[in-house]
């Protein structure tokens, strides 16, 4: 009788496939920065100098209308991180603690964990204000912000000698002000190129001429070029180590968008669309749809899922509170969500409700604001009392909050 390790060897010889391993998970590759509105030139800025984001667009689904849930950086991260929404967690504060106010909740790095992967942190992902990180990681190279590649090459290049798939979270400081480019990064712009009409001229309580909001926003973009080639370094790093198409990339401003003087000040916080806005790009293995863009709202409390879609992960013990929007990466032109929801910093009654079409503002039911996004892209003009019957209408898609938002598919 023909033993059983024989009739094993004999089917791996003759049939080799019997014997092939079930394909490795995804790696993730998650890279942040902050306080970035989509000032890049593949998301139109007729300014920003970005190549080398702008040629991974070329290479990824990019996603044109992507908001924060909070216009502030630990509430923001939180949402991210947890998947779950403000109005839920009631959290908007700088120093909310999340692991205590949510206690049951596993953060996105620390649910990767659990699912036997590798994880690492390079830069600022979480925030040691908002309650830190409950254990995520495998390996910690820097907490705070990073403005150079020297941790995220060092990350990326140990992660790739894992012998289990990696999540690997990258998190550089640009665009954060103060504002100090590299005069190389800063070099490509001139402060005549920028416009001075509309922006506050007191920043950080100083007055500042004309000449001086223009050398302020060309300090601004020249962050922006730095952190693009940053990124465009470790892009090239990931593909000389074979990992671009072994990996889910995500990059993008990941806590939310900047004023930049607009709407009377410097800064975020509020529910307008410069503040809530900010660039996402992802780039799937094989997706036929890499290099197309998708107009469909997202917000940033869907990342969780869908990464955890993307890599075939059970669901964290919270309930996750955004939608996957694997589907727009599969099918980019599809309808999608109808509206997405915003708060204020510090207000979470303070709800902002974005359709493709208008921002309404309502301030805690005392009064409203309502914009037309495609008419007026900086909020300036609010036309509420123009549009009584659309009021109405956003606020019952406020009243039904994420149900029924999303049309079949």
């Amino acid at each position: 009788m023909v033993s059983k390790r024989l009739l094993l060897l004999f089917l791996i010889i003759a049939w080799p496939g019997y014997a092939q391993e079930t394909p490795r998970r995804y790696n993730v590759i998650y890279i942040s920065v902050e306080d970035m509105w989509p000032s890049l030139a593949c998301y139109g800025d007729p300014v920003a100098y970005s190549p080398h984001i702008d040629r991974f667009a070329e290479e990824a689904v990019l996603f044109e209308d992507v908001h924060c849930q909070v216009a502030l950086c630990t509430p923001s991260r939180t949402s991210i991180l947890t998947g779950i929404r403000p109005s839920t967690s009631g959290i908007v504060k700088i120093d909310d603690d999340w692991q205590a106010i949510l206690p049951n909740a596993t953060s996105l790095p620390r649910h990767f964990r659990n699912q036997g992967y590798y994880t690492a942190l390079a830069g600022k992902i979480h925030d040691l204000r908002s309650g830190g990180t409950d254990s995520a990681y495998s390996k910690v190279y820097e907490a705070h912000g990073v403005d150079n590649n020297d941790f995220p090459l060092k990350a990326l290049e140990d992660a790739a000698t894992q012998d289990q798939p990696f999540f690997l979270a990258i998190g550089y400081s640009q665009a954060h002000d103060p504002w100090t480019p590299t005069p190389g990064a800063r070099q490509h712009y001139a402060p005549d190129q920028f416009t001075v009409q509309g922006r506050e001229n007191n920043y950080n309580g100083r007055e500042y001429t004309e000449e001086g909001v223009r050398e302020l926003v060309q300090n601004y973009y020249g962050e922006v070029t730095e952190v693009d080639s940053l990124i465009g370094d470790l892009l090239t790093r990931i593909k000389a180590l074979g990992l671009f198409d072994q990996a889910i990339i995500l990059i993008g401003a990941l806590d939310h968008g900047y004023s930049l003087g607009y709407r009377g000040h410097w800064g975020k916080g509020n529910c307008y669309d410069r503040e809530t806005m900010v660039p996402m790009l992802v780039r799937v293995p094989g997706n036929e749809f890499n290099g197309q863009r998708t107009s469909g709202l997202v917000e940033l409390v869907d990342v969780y899922p869908t990464l955890l879609d993307l890599c075939d992960l059970p669901p964290p013990p919270q309930q996750l509170e955004g939608t996957s929007f694997r589907p727009l990466l599969e099918k980019p032109g599809q309808p999608w969500k109808r509206a997405v929801f915003t708060h204020r910093a510090y207000a979470v009654d303070i709800v902002g409700v974005k359709t493709k079409q208008y921002n309404l503002i309502d301030f805690a039911g005392d009064s409203v604001q309502l914009f037309d996004r495609n008419a007026d892209p900086l909020n300036l003009r609010d036309i509420s009392d123009l549009y009584p019957e659309v009021v109405k209408q956003m606020q019952k898609i406020r009243k039904e909050g994420g149900k029924k938002m999303i049309p079949p598919h």
